[in-house]
């Protein structure tokens, strides 16, 4: 396997080069959701969500076509695919495509396990800078290649 200090921009989706910070993050994942209860290591992955939210703040964002292409902006500068942002009565649902959910040499699954709860962090810490109140929620799972996150009752 040729190794690289970063990935190199992805020609096609669901193509992933591993660079050494991805290799190093698929470690990071592995170990946690291996030596840890999967709640403690969702919850692990969750919390580094909100710290990568906490980059791009989005306070005074008021229209769902801005946010959403904050957001896209942001996920673009990682390579890390887009939205489709849908505002309903009960919820709002995003649908996260192209995301580099599949790395060669993560053959347990890890990191599509991680990129779930680091979405799943995100996304609520930005719902909340946004004014969401306590009684919302953010979940999240993967519907084929895209992650579909859910903020709402």
């Amino acid at each position: 396997m040729k190794m690289q200090a970063f990935p190199q921009p992805r020609q096609n989706p669901g193509e992933v080069g591993v660079g050494g910070l991805a290799l190093m993050a698929i470690s990071v994942a592995a170990e946690v959701s291996e030596g840890v209860p999967a709640e403690q290591a969702h919850g692990f992955f969750v919390a580094i969500g909100r710290r990568m939210a906490d980059l791009e703040p989005l306070e005074g964002v008021n229209d769902a076509s801005v946010l959403c292409a904050r957001i896209n902006a942001f996920w673009l500068a990682l390579d890390w695919g887009e939205i489709e942002l849908a505002v309903g009565k009960e919820a709002i649902i995003v649908r996260h495509r192209d995301l580099p959910n599949k790395i060669v040499p993560d053959h347990q699954g890890n990191w599509a396990a991680m990129l779930l709860g680091v979405l799943e962090g995100a996304y609520d810490s930005w719902f909340r800078v946004l004014g969401s109140g306590p009684a919302l929620r953010t979940t999240a799972e993967w519907k084929g290649d895209t992650l579909e996150l859910r903020h709402g009752r």
